[in-house]
């Protein structure tokens, strides 16, 4: 009698134990459903999903991996070891190829699996598929000791990549429609939305803003000279410099074709004026290189065949120069008597005129509104 009713108390401890687990693997579910659906932006999407996904299978180790359409291979594009979340710029570039290794033969084949490594880790790699399309690959682990994955564990996840897969879907949707498809900045569509979120929300809770406008220097006249192709290369290599002088919080953007502006969250005039004096001197001192078939301006069908070879040569000499390229920024910051964003970007744009005016490759700051 007491072994019978130890043994059914055993079994209810066990049926316990595993209904408590369920309820909290669904909590979780749920959390990670009503994250990732509620967010549009593509770093905050890989970011949530890495870290619910960890906590959901008790695995320090999570990694996702989203297809680059260009090479066919596998990126890393966030991952988390341990309390530490690395994003894009710290994850090692470990490419993978569609059907080669776990990563990417779960890609190719679009089937999930559970992996042990020689090393004592045990991995669950599944595909993220959106509307039958595969577009990377999610993966987490965890030490042999902390408990080996199960086929439960596989199927959950399964369950998990399908809700996330759709969610990251719709977040490089939106990032393509915000984004400018050469300097990889956002639209000047997005900016305005973004500038108007920002100015109210200084003005409400009293914190400074501030915005840069930035023009290149003679751009029109460079395109002339070197072509427009090298004038895309250096345009995009000016977005660089932008982006890793910007933080998180900062919205970059092309404003309209060599106009580029941002905004600066929660930073003063002081602070603004820094930053783009940082950036005037790295563009002023890269050395932009250039591909094949830089500096090719077209010919203009007048020119004679004897002035050709004359032009060629002129053309080849000037193809070999490295050009200096140089940027003019105007500076302006939200002043209390402001009443709209278009106040804040008339202030910076009249502080570009003046920095032209100057001669360009200066930055200028906008004298305080009356």
């Amino acid at each position: 009698m007491e072994s019978s009713t130890a043994n059914q108390y055993a079994e209810l401890l066990q049926r316990y134990t595993e209904l408590s687990r369920r309820v909290e693997e669904l909590a979780i579910f749920r959390e990670i459903a009503l994250a990732v659906n509620s967010i549009l932006d593509l770093h905050n999407v890989l970011e949530t999903v890495v870290s619910k996904v960890t906590a959901l299978f008790d695995a320090p180790i999570g990694v996702i991996y989203l297809l680059d359409p260009s090479s066919e291979k596998l990126v890393p594009k966030v991952a988390r070891y341990g309390n530490e979340l690395r994003r894009e710029d710290d994850v090692p570039k470990e490419l993978v190829a569609v059907g080669e290794g776990p990563v990417g033969k779960a890609l190719g084949e679009r089937l999930g699996t559970i992996v042990e490594s020689p090393d004592g880790y045990c991995s669950l790699v599944e595909p993220l598929i959106a509307k039958h399309e595969g577009i990377g690959v999610i993966e987490v682990s965890r030490r042999n000791t902390q408990g080996r994955f199960e086929q439960k564990d596989s199927n959950l996840l399964s369950v998990v990549s399908s809700q996330v897969a759709v969610a990251i879907h719709n977040a490089l949707l939106y990032s393509l429609s915000t984004t400018d498809s050469l300097t990889k900045l956002y639209v000047r569509r997005y900016f305005n939305l973004r500038l108007k979120e920002e100015f109210f929300a200084a003005r409400r809770y009293e914190q400074p803003l501030s915005i840069l406008m930035i023009d290149i220097d003679h751009f029109k006249k460079f395109n002339d000279s070197y072509g427009h192709q090298t004038g895309d290369l250096v345009l995009k290599g000016i977005a660089e410099i932008i982006i890793q002088n910007c933080r998180r919080s900062d919205v970059a953007c092309r404003y309209g074709g060599e106009e580029l502006a941002v905004i600066l969250v929660a930073t003063g005039l002081k602070g603004a004026r820094t930053v783009g004096e940082k950036m005037r001197q790295r563009v002023g001192q890269t050395v932009f290189s250039f591909g094949k078939g830089a500096g090719q301006a077209g010919k203009r069908p007048e020119e004679s065949t004897k002035e050709q070879p004359k032009k060629e040569r002129a053309k080849r000499r000037q193809k070999t120069k490295k050009p200096k390229v140089t940027v003019s920024i105007g500076v302006a910051s939200y002043q209390t008597s402001m009443r709209t964003p278009e106040e804040l970007v008339a202030r910076a744009d009249a502080a570009l005129y003046k920095a032209k005016a100057k001669g360009r490759n200066a930055v200028v700051v906008a004298e305080p509104a009356p």
